[in-house]
């Protein structure tokens, strides 16, 4: 597939005004009113010119909804849907009112073989009133690599490696060994990474464990990190540095049960020169204190202090 990274994401969630808080007061995303086509109901949230990247769906659990995969244009979209059926996977064509609803200009349905739910669209709609939020002075790095990274947890790295390298069409950027454990981070834009996951048995069991939005700026970054710290948002990992990124960020706990990453300065790569690499260490230059990065030590050595 001639993917173009992360387009957007949905949660569900019984208290949509926490997502405001999060979103808006800390994170720094702006409100907007979402596609014109869509029916009344979700929070939707703005990273740059976008109709919407994050919706928020009322509901009766607080969950992560889909990931919506972004495509070209119709020729590469039916490319997608074409390959996803031969390869044996139930795609579910989008209705008129889920177009609506998405502000697309078509959009499918599948799950991965983790019964996460995945979407692949194109045709995103635009909104021509500037972007502007007040905690966001020099916005979020969108153009031309998605609105940032989801990171799965799995219960079988080499099924996952097939399903989304085979089938779907990412490519390696580089791996964590530990062990019979590890982690993978593969790329479909210049982003360091769009997708990953690990296959470590972390609290939580699988599913999504985070979703990452870069700020384009680290004074952002460290004025959300004090906001957070100021209205006791659950800081699960305080700030750090990757080693493979190497982006400087922090994550919190959301409502949805799952993490938001925060970052700045994420390496962006050119494939031609790229070479995989693989590490070994526990992934961090510095920081990233916390209860992710802690089970991800014990998980790969169980004795250490």
């Amino acid at each position: 597939m001639e993917l173009r990274g992360l387009g957007y994401v949905g949660i569900g969630s019984r208290e949509p005004e926490a997502w405001r808080h999060l979103g808006v007061d800390i994170m720094g995303l702006m409100p907007g009113d979402g596609p014109p086509t869509a029916e009344p109901g979700p929070l939707w949230f703005r990273m740059d010119e976008r109709c919407w990247r994050v919706a928020v769906h009322p509901g009766e659990a607080d969950a992560f909804m889909y990931a919506g995969w972004e495509l070209p244009n119709r020729g590469a979209f039916e490319a997608g849907v074409d390959e996803l059926q031969r390869c044996g996977v139930k795609v579910r064509r989008g209705s008129e009112a889920l177009r609506a609803t998405r502000g697309v200009a078509d959009v499918a349905q599948f799950d991965d073989p983790f019964d996460n739910h995945h979407e692949i669209f194109y045709g995103a709609m635009i909104d021509e009133t500037p972007f502007a939020a007040p905690h966001a002075g020099g916005g979020f790095v969108t153009d031309g690599v998605g609105m940032g990274h989801a990171l799965y947890v799995v219960p079988s790295s080499s099924d996952a490696l097939d399903f989304f390298v085979r089938i779907m069409g990412f490519r390696v950027t580089d791996e964590f060994a530990w062990g019979p454990f590890g982690a993978v981070f593969l790329h479909a834009t210049p982003r360091h990474h769009s997708i990953a996951w690990i296959d470590l048995p972390l609290p939580g069991g699988p599913g999504l464990n985070h979703v990452m939005i870069e700020a384009a700026s680290l004074a952002d970054v460290g004025r959300a990190y004090d906001r957070a710290i100021d209205a006791k948002v659950p800081i699960v990992n305080s700030l750090g540095q990757h080693s493979n990124d190497p982006m400087l960020s922090f994550y919190v706990g959301a409502p949805g049960g799952f993490n938001v990453e925060l970052g700045w300065n994420g390496l962006m790569i050119d494939e031609r020169t790229w070479n995989v690499r693989t590490y070994t260490g526990r992934g961090e230059l510095w920081g990233h204190r916390g209860d992710f990065m802690d089970s991800i030590a014990e998980a790969k050595d169980p004795a250490a202090p």
